[in-house]
Parts: C-alpha cells; sequence; structure tokens
C-alpha cells in the first residue's frame, strides 16, 4: 500500500497550523489592544480558523459577552459604521467556527484571576514558612497589609459606585429631555393643512360671533323703537283725555 506519511490521515488535519499573523500577533502583544481593533484586523477571523492559541485565550468571559453584545445589541446612531455593519457579522462567523476552547465558557463560571494569583502567593507563602521559621514574623506582616490595603480600597470603590450612578442619572435625564423636546417638535411641525383649517374654523367663530352681536344689537334696537311708541300712545291718549275734560266743564 502507499504511504503517504500519514499526509491524508486526521492526525495531520487537526494538528496542522498556518503561520500566524503577524498583526495579529502584534495586537496581542500591545497593552491596547481591545476586541474592536482585533475585529478590524483583515486576518482576525482567518486566525480563529487556524486555532490560534494566543487568539483564543485573549477572548475570556468578558470579551465573550461583548461579542454577542455586538450581535443582540442594536446600534445606536452615534455608533460608527463597523458597530452595525462588520462586527456583528464577524462575531457570529467566529462562533461559527465551533472553536470547542470558546463554547466551553458559555458552560463555566467567571474566574477572578486576581483573586487566583492573591490565594496561589499566599499558598507559596505558607509553604516557604513552614521550611523557614524566619519567615513566619515577614509572612504575619504580609497578610495584614493586603487587610489595610482592602480597607483603603473600599471608600474609592464606593465612590466609584456614586459616580457612576450619577452618571446613569445623568444619562437618564437627559434621555428624557430628549424625548419631551421631539414630542414639543412633533406637537410644533403640524402639517400646513390641518394649520389652515384651523385658521378657518377661527374665522367662522369670529364670523358667527360677529353676527350673533349684530342680531342682538338690532333686537335692542327695535325693543326701543317698540317703548318709544308706546310712550307716544300714552302721551296721545292723555292729552286727548284733558282735551275732553276742558271741553265737559
Amino acid at each position: 500500500m502507499l504511504n503517504f506519511g500519514g499526509f491524508l490521515s486526521s492526525n495531520f488535519w487537526t494538528n496542522y497550523r498556518c503561520q500566524s499573523s503577524a498583526s495579529i500577533e502584534d495586537l496581542l502583544n500591545n497593552k491596547e489592544c481591545s476586541v474592536d481593533k482585533l475585529l478590524d484586523d483583515d486576518d482576525c477571523l482567518q486566525e480563529f480558523k487556524n486555532f490560534n492559541d494566543k487568539l483564543i485565550k485573549y477572548f475570556d468571559h468578558d470579551k465573550l459577552k461583548v461579542l454577542i453584545d455586538y450581535i443582540t445589541v442594536m446600534p445606536t446612531k452615534e455608533d460608527g459604521h463597523s458597530r452595525g455593519h462588520k462586527y456583528p457579522f464577524i462575531a457570529g462567523e467566529i462562533f461559527n467556527c465551533e472553536i470547542n476552547q470558546i463554547l466551553d465558557k458559555f458552560f463555566e463560571a467567571p474566574v477572578k484571576v486576581k483573586a487566583v494569583a492573591a490565594e496561589e502567593e499566599a499558598d507559596a507563602d505558607k509553604e516557604d514558612s513552614d521550611r523557614d521559621p524566619s519567615k513566619q514574623e515577614s509572612s504575619g506582616a504580609s497578610e495584614e497589609t493586603p487587610a489595610a490595603d482592602a480597607s483603603e480600597d473600599k471608600p474609592q470603590e464606593e465612590a466609584k459606585a456614586d459616580a457612576a450612578e450619577g452618571a446613569a442619572v445623568d444619562l437618564a435625564a437627559e434621555e428624557s429631555k430628549k424625548e419631551n423636546d421631539e414630542e414639543t417638535k412633533d406637537e410644533t411641525e403640524k402639517n400646513p393643512q390641518e394649520q389652515k383649517a384651523e385658521e378657518t374654523k377661527e374665522e367662522e367663530v369670529k364670523v358667527e360671533v360677529k353676527a350673533e352681536e349684530k342680531a342682538e344689537e338690532k333686537s335692542e334696537e327695535s325693543k326701543d323703537s317698540s317703548d318709544k311708541t308706546e310712550d307716544s300712545s300714552d302721551s296721545k291718549a292723555e292729552t286727548e283725555e284733558k282735551e275732553a275734560a276742558t271741553t265737559d266743564e
């Protein structure tokens, strides 16, 4: 049988790795590396398909949450073109690569790296103190310093929490103001046809009011004339009676 040196065997394809991209390596080695910068790189998706271990390990629970937000959260008007038309599709392709190291993180609890490192250091110090009793005093002093640091960090954390709450309240107030301004604009910006219709209605009401006032004036004038005629008729009757009385005398 022909033997191709394992070229056609599954071990070759599972262990095969292309040379990693230089731009991705530079980003991962840079302290200012971010998810957006990696997604903007043209070689990012290909590096995921090549199972770049360093790139895969970079995407911890927080970074994966960013990718999920790109897919599930609608972009705002302030976001750029890449946020709405590039990042969601690249994030979906990354999950479609079905990398076990990434998919397993959906079923794992996020690990606090600082806490684990502190525990490892404490265990190492205990082992050293057990071996050298002279180091026990120094280890006791080192145990007191983290407690003091923690007590000093609490006010800072509370101040940060208060600042975050204040920023959230300010954002909510700005959003409510924007909504109110939009409502007022909608009310003021009416259709010209509606404005004309309202103006015509107002003019008709004014004409009706004027007609009613004229009718009232005419009715008052007629009443005055009728009163005058009655007074004149009464005066005539009195004069006639007087004349009749004088003639009888």
